[in-house]
């Protein structure tokens, strides 16, 4: 099984994901506020935003996650720390997103 899919699996309820049909991985950035992260979601801003901020692993990040049905595209916001010795956790869920983010170049599909 997918690894990302593993992650989401363990973070989510699996009836939740079990409605979208299918999940991309966005890419990873370092973390930001989440008021700021939220308005560049509103203003459909998002994919300048992470093609704008790349991710160092040797950092703490956020990964983004598109999950896809025939009525709607939900985004799911990862924190993942670098420390292991803490967990990951959902830092955002952003409903009905409307932007079109299949032209990213680290766009991954999850399920």
């Amino acid at each position: 099984m997918n690894a990302w899919l593993d992650s989401l699996e363990s973070l989510t309820d699996k009836n939740f994901l079990k409605k979208f049909e299918e999940i991309y991985y966005l890419g990873s950035t370092k973390p930001v506020d989440e008021n700021s992260l939220k308005n560049t979601i509103s203003d459909g801003k998002l994919k300048e935003f992470l093609i704008k901020n790349e991710a160092d692993g040797n950092e703490d990040l956020l990964d983004f996650f598109l999950l896809v049905n025939e009525e709607t595209q939900d985004l799911i916001v990862i924190y993942s720390p670098f420390d292991l010795l803490d967990d990951e956790r959902i830092y955002l869920n952003y409903e009905k997103i409307e932007e079109d983010l299949s032209s990213l170049p680290d766009i991954d599909v999850v399920k």
